[in-house]
């Protein structure tokens, strides 16, 4: 199905989770959405396609789409900047590290990923801060006795990446339009917490459609995880999906 000029921008924003059991499985939704999808989530997929002798972000690539690589990286300061240098690779559009993790720590991880793309001849890959994990609420944050509401750490945070260099952040599409409004659009907002048609991913307190995440936010990446890959027909929902975000774009 061609795709219409609104369409195609939509899908350059929607950002497919392969949060899935296997290797193969996920291999056999990058074939099968690709047309629908621009960019593809992977995590622990990473080491387990690695474990096979498989190149996740090379198929991907040989799709026509650009990887995601969610490992969200918090460690000291040199040995994030190497895990951004070696993040550099051709496939790679954006990475995350943790923004808690401190100043000299985002910094180095920009520092290492613009050193590892001259080395390689490829373009930078965007480095994003995770703010506050979709997956928890103020009783989460009162618990770990941080003594600050969700959307106040959130905001913080936002403001901390921006400042120490970062090209984006990692938050709830719920939060992203009033981030856009006070910290602007040359930013990267990246939004898990996509939910569709009732279905949404286990574990995620923080939820909101793609229609409306994309009115709120005109520079976000929607992150689609179990709306698309758990529907009955997947290409046909993630369609739907790219025709309730072209009516905003």
């Amino acid at each position: 199905m061609e795709l219409t000029e609104k369409e195609q921008e939509a899908r350059d924003r929607v950002c497919l989770a392969l949060d899935v059991p296997s290797v193969e499985k996920a291999l056999g939704l990058v074939a099968e959405l690709s047309d629908y999808v621009g960019t593809f989530k992977i995590n622990s997929l990473h080491t387990a396609a690695e474990n096979e002798g498989v190149n996740m972000i090379e198929e991907i690539r040989g799709k026509g789409g650009d990887t995601f690589l969610d490992l969200k990286f918090h460690d000291t300061p040199n040995t994030v900047y190497n895990y951004g240098r070696e993040a550099a690779i051709p496939g790679v559009y954006v990475f995350n590290i943790h923004v808690a993790g401190g100043e000299e720590m985002c910094k180095k991880a920009v520092e290492g990923a613009s050193e590892g793309a001259e080395y390689r001849g490829v373009d930078t890959p965007k480095v994003i801060g995770v703010t506050v994990l979709t997956s928890l609420g103020d009783e989460d944050l009162e618990a770990q006795g941080l003594g600050i509401k969700y959307d106040d750490l959130v905001r913080r945070r936002t403001e901390l990446a921006k400042e120490w260099g970062l090209d984006g952040i990692v938050c709830a599409a719920s939060k992203a339009g009033a981030l856009e409004k006070e910290f602007g659009s040359d930013f990267t907002y990246v939004t898990p917490g996509i939910k569709w048609a009732g279905i949404q991913n286990i574990g995620q307190k923080q939820l909101y459609t793609p229609d409306r995440a994309v009115e709120d936010c005109s520079s976000s990446i929607l992150v689609i995880g179990s709306a698309i890959t758990k529907a009955e027909d997947k290409k046909t929902t993630a369609y739907e999906i790219l025709q309730a975000m072209a009516k905003h774009l």
